[in-house]
């Protein structure tokens, strides 16, 4: 099962590639996979830890706390009794910019700009939200 998701996922991203001009403002856009969401998470944690208190440092429970609330809050799965790192909106914020200004689209952008043309990644009606997770 999961080597079909994997595949699922896959496909999403070379339909996604063969239909980035639709989907993206430039062609030189990276999309990132789940290594690099949480490392660039750690950095804008960090980035919001030295804005709020000097230090540029984030402990890696908190990161993994904020990591799991993340993906729920943005594939809109449920996020009823967990927990949220003080600052979480300023953290978003710093991710967001963070790969605007990089030019990169996480994964779940990906799946979420191939949901808004469900004709140009046909694969991404057979992903559900869960998978992506």
């Amino acid at each position: 099962m999961a080597e079909l998701n994997q595949k699922s996922i896959l496909d999403m991203i070379k339909e996604f590639r063969r239909n980035w001009h639709t989907l993206c403002n430039s062609e030189r856009t990276t999309v990132c996979g789940a290594d690099s969401m949480l490392l660039a998470l750690q950095l804008s944690m960090a980035e919001n830890n030295k804005q709020h208190s000097g230090e540029f440092t984030v402990s890696l429970s908190d990161v993994l706390l904020t990591w799991k609330y993340f993906l729920h809050e943005k594939l809109n799965l449920p996020v009823e009794n967990m927990e949220v790192i003080d600052h979480y909106e300023d953290i978003r914020r710093i991710y967001d910019d963070f790969l605007k200004n990089s030019n990169m689209l996480d994964l779940i952008d990906v799946y979420k700009k191939c949901g808004v043309l469900i004709s140009s990644c046909e694969n991404n009606a057979n992903i559900p939200p869960v998978s992506i997770f």
